[in-house]
């Protein structure tokens, strides 16, 4: 029994041997070939700066030998040479792969060319045949072999020159020819030929792209002989995180058809042959109908049956690479890879009534399949494909921890696939505007109370799609152990007290093909602590990823973003028993390559931030790389929420808030009273008024117009003008609206002027007029001084300045009257105008002092608006450099700016704020600024929130007033000076 044994590996052995043996042969190159006469050296030309690995591609050649009695030949030669010693040890091995059921090597020259000597290595090179089964991991066995080839006394500039032909084709092509030729790489090539001596009677095909190089074409004794020559043609490369189905390069497609018809041609029997409708996958179908109601769920169970039942197995030794194996023989077997999964798919869904076809696609080139000329060897995967209802689902057999029905299932997109079927011509889309939420992300927190610190959390997500594979993948692979422990230490990098309180819990949800995962956790250092006060932000994290930043800005291809993606995300927040304020607000965020709605609701003690992504687009072009990252900056901004605890406040806080907000109701109730009363007042008094007849116009003297407009706010001049309309329409009997040219006096100012002008010649006091032209300049100095707080000039300077272009006019109508009782009337100040500026003088000071830098504006104010007195406190407290210049200012403070205050100057951000007497300041230059995440308030009149990161790890806030949007030009202005010194 021993001997027969032995005897037996011993023949094993001998015919491996032997086998190697046959697969390669020493021969001399074939006579059909036309060597290309290799370029001298020129050493001093060589882009060293270029290369990659040490080594130089001084010749790339390949040439073919196709006709119809013998075997296709592949005659392929490489010069190579080696600038320092990573190019000596890439030189010093070859792999010369081929499948020896159908294929072997021969040979033709090994040689070195060292100083323009030629030394031949074929005597001293040692040669062996290896098996390297390159995808084992991915269970694929082609049964492919490699010459493995290593070569001695190689040295930095040696070129290396080998030759070899490939003979043979996989006959699952049955002698139809097709080959691709990459004519520009990311390396420099010196030169590079394609040469093809076509003896068929078919046509050959060609095609290229991204390129167009001549083509030589002659006829020879030995068939049409087809040419393609390139010399140093320039370098091309792409980025990381390119799409899959970007690639620059320039390809040469050479192939005996010319349409997707034929390709489908050559396939359709391949499948056709392998169906079956054996007992066996009848039993199968009929089981799947009685355990399954619908069709669409027996479609589902047909699926989740190949995929579960049929594990994967790929060999694809020789015509097994394309050729399915039988339906029954795969159920027999229960392993199969890609096409006997699909044949066997296909035969259970026959049995169930349902037409289906095999679906080949391209993994990698994926949508780029549109470009590329057809083939028989362009496709390295294959799916199913039906029809139901109208509409076109796609399945792929291989697979695995799929669950739902037929509306509910991942469908697989590699952009276009070739629907293997009678009659069909080209290639079909596989992209579905997908409706679906691929993940829906819950966190909810519950805040420590009382003296507590430990906070709850929880989150709940849920899966669907291609994601509930993605997650039923990792959790069988890795376990619900160490999940939760990933889970747990990334949640730490947030919360560095998190600690898992149970292990996840998961459901299925089969019908809509969902998973939902539960987690747990507490967390012991909810807050984190600075200057008395805790601080904690919220993350929208899986859309933060969604829009992720580029490894390479400054790109040559375009980035990849995943599309179709859809991605909410809730966070709720249970506040503790402190009073806590937020303002309700929604926000969009609408752009190209996504859309974020975000809101932010507040009730009782529940926040709830709820954000929705939704991706718009597969990829950012070169060109909009910008656009997008400003777009990434402000995702970021909008998905990053903070809220603040202090310390709780005094009762002598509470009581003095108490005591300021009574006085200003108070304040607002007797201004009303005294504005009613005026009203009144000025009713009665209208009635019993006087009139005069001597008087013309309206004369009031200058003293009291100026001092009244000042301190009516500036309503008295139209009340003027109003008045001196009034008179003109009952003295000469006019038809016009007195009222109506007084609210608009500002523009009724020059007709106005041309009355008293036109008078004027009858009375002879035309000398006490300005000029027209005079006129005419004081006319747009009113019109500028009602617009000057649209035209950046402050309230309190054009409180001050509206009134005087009136009083050439004041002052005529003053003098007409001079003699009259009119004046002395009209001039007289009445008590309750004296009480009407007794009321209002506080609210004007206020807000000229606001104006002037004196007190705290409500909006963010440039610079220049802050007083020295206040920038050398700012000096003295170290917020500033001496002549260090204050670019943006806001003051939270009521009545001083030394009492709060946030600025950005050239240099950096500074914050100050005083609390129980203490100040404390915070300051970072901008370079020691790693980020800035405002979170901006929507409201007119809300606040908003800037945390400032140092490098260092350490924060601080400011708080910036959203009036006048004077958040958004201070954010942008530090961001940008930012950026800049970064």
């Amino acid at each position: 029994m021993i001997k027969k044994t032995l005897l037996c590996f011993a023949a094993l052995f001998a015919f491996i041997c032997h086998a190697a043996v046959a697969s390669y042969q020493i021969v001399p190159t074939p006579a059909w070939v036309k060597p290309v006469e290799l370029a001298p050296l020129d050493q001093e030309s060589v882009p060293l700066e270029q290369l990659s690995e040490g080594t130089y591609y001084r010749l790339l050649e390949d040439q073919f030998k196709v006709d119809d009695k013998e075997k296709t030949a592949h005659f392929i030669r490489y010069v190579m040479l080696a600038t320092n010693q990573t190019g000596v040890e890439g030189m010093s091995q070859l792999n010369l792969s081929f499948d020896p059921s159908y294929q072997h090597i021969q040979l033709h020259h090994l040689r070195i060319i060292r100083d323009g000597e030629v030394i031949d290595k074929l005597p001293t090179a040692q040669m062996q045949v290896i098996q390297r089964e390159q995808e084992a991991e991915q269970l694929i066995y082609d049964g492919s072999q490699t010459l493995n080839i290593i070569l001695d006394d190689i040295r930095p500039g040696d070129s290396l020159d080998y030759a070899f032909t490939r003979v043979g084709r996989n006959p699952i092509y049955q002698g139809i020819f097709g080959y691709s030729a990459e004519f520009d790489w990311s390396v420099p090539v010196g030169e590079q030929t394609l040469r093809v001596l076509w003896n068929k009677e078919t046509p050959l095909y060609i095609n290229q792209l991204n390129g167009e190089l001549p083509v030589e074409t002659k006829q020879t004794d030995a068939g049409t002989e087809y040419t393609f020559y390139a010399r140093e043609l320039p370098t091309k490369r792409y980025d990381s995180q390119t799409p899959s189905w970007y690639d620059p390069y320039h390809f040469v497609f050479l192939s005996q058809v010319n349409s997707w018809q034929q390709v489908v041609e050559w396939a359709l029997p391949m499948y056709e042959k392998a169906l079956s409708k054996s007992d066996d996958i009848r039993a199968i179908a009929e089981q799947i109908k009685r355990d399954n109601g619908t069709l669409e769920q027996q479609i589902g169970a047909a699926l989740k049956y190949t995929q579960d039942e049929i594990r994967y197995l790929g060999l694809e030794m020789g015509s097994n690479s394309h050729q399915p194996t039988s339906a029954d023989e795969t159920l027999r077997l229960r392993y199969g890879d890609c096409k006997d999964k699909t044949v066997l798919l296909m035969s259970i869904l026959e049995a169930l009534g349902v037409e289906s076809h095999p679906a080949l696609v391209n993994t990698d080139v994926n949508k780029r399949l549109l470009n590329l000329a057809p083939a028989t060897n362009r496709f390295d995967h294959v799916l199913v494909t039906l029809e139901h209802q109208g509409e076109r689902y796609w399945l792929d057999p291989t697979n695995s921890y799929q669950t739902g029905s037929l509306s509910n299932l991942s469908e697989p997109d590699f952009g276009y696939a070739l629907v293997v079927k009678d009659g069909e011509t080209d290639l079909t889309s596989m992209f579905k505007e997908e409706p679906v939420i691929h993940r829906s992300i819950v966190e909810r927190y519950t805040l420590p109370v009382g003296e507590q610190t430990q906070a709850s959390f929880s989150v709940q997500s849920t899966f669907a799609d291609s994601d509930a594979i993605d997650k039923r993948t990792e959790l069988a692979n890795r376990g619900l152990q160490q999940a939760q422990e990933q889970y747990t230490q990334y949640y730490q990098d947030y919360f560095a007290g998190v600690a898992h309180t149970q292990l996840p819990t998961v459901e299925e949800v089969p019908e809509k093909g969902q998973i939902v995962i539960n987690e747990f956790y507490t967390i012991d250092d909810f807050w984190t602590l600075k200057d008395g006060r805790s601080y904690a932000y919220f993350y929208a994290d899986d859309i933060r990823d969604a829009a992720y930043e580029p490894d390479v800005k400054n790109r040559v291809s375009p980035l990849y973003l995943r599309y179709p993606y859809n991605v909410d995300y809730v966070v709720e927040v249970e506040l503790n028993e402190r009073n806590w304020n937020f303002n309700n607000s929604t926000n969009r965020i609408d752009n190209d390559f996504f859309t974020l709605d975000s809101s932010v609701h507040f009730e009782g003690k529940q926040l709830t931030l709820t954000y929705q992504y939704r991706g718009k687009t597969d990829h950012v072009p070169t060109d909009r790389i910008a656009q997008y990252l400003e777009a990434r900056k402000a995702l970021q901004d909008a998905t990053d929420y903070g809220i603040r605890q202090g310390s709780a406040p005094t009762q002598e806080e509470l009581d003095e808030d108490v005591i300021v907000g009574y006085a200003v109701i108070a304040y607002f109730v007797i201004a009303l009273c005294v504005l009613t009363a005026f009203i009144t007042l000025w009713r009665v008094e209208s009635g019993k008024r006087p009139t005069f007849a001597e008087q013309r116009y309206f004369p009031v003297s200058a003293a009291k117009f100026y001092l009244y407009s000042v301190l009516s706010f500036n309503v008295f001049p139209f009340y003027w003008c109003y008045r001196n309309w009034r008179w003109i329409k009952e003295r000469q009997d006019e038809s016009m609206m007195p009222i109506a040219r007084g609210i608009f006096g500002w523009l009724w100012f020059y007709p106005l002027f041309s009355r008293f002008y036109d008078d004027s010649e009858e009375l002879g006091t035309r000398k006490h007029l300005p000029a027209k032209w005079v006129a005419a300049i004081l006319a747009i100095l009113v019109i500028a001084a009602q617009l000057s707080e649209q035209i950046g000039v402050n309230f309190a300077i054009s409180l001050l300045l509206l009134p005087l272009p009136w009083l050439p006019l004041v002052n005529y109508t003053a003098y007409l009257n001079r003699r009259t009782d009119a004046i002395q009337y009209h001039s007289y100040w009445r008590p309750r105008q004296i009480m009407l500026v007794i009321v209002f003088l506080p609210l004007l000071l206020f807000s000229s002092a606001q104006e002037l830098g004196l007190t705290p504006h409500e909006a963010v104010i440039s610079g220049d608006k802050v007083w020295q007195h206040d920038k050398r406190f700012m000096i003295r407290k170290g917020l500033l450099n001496q002549n260090e210049k204050i670019i943006y200012f806001y003051s939270d403070a009521t009545w001083n700016i030394r009492e709060d205050g946030n600025g950005i100057t050239e240099n950096g951000v500074f914050s100050y704020y005083r609390e129980d007497g203490e100040l404390f300041t915070e300051h970072a230059n901008y370079e020691d600024i790693s980020d800035i995440k405002p979170t901006f308030d929507s409201s007119e009149s809300g606040y908003t929130l800037v945390d400032i990161e140092r490098t260092d790890g350490t924060t601080f806030r400011l708080i910036l007033s959203a009036v006048e949007e004077g958040d958004h030009t201070f954010v942008q202005e530090m961001k940008r000076r930012w950026r800049e010194q970064r």
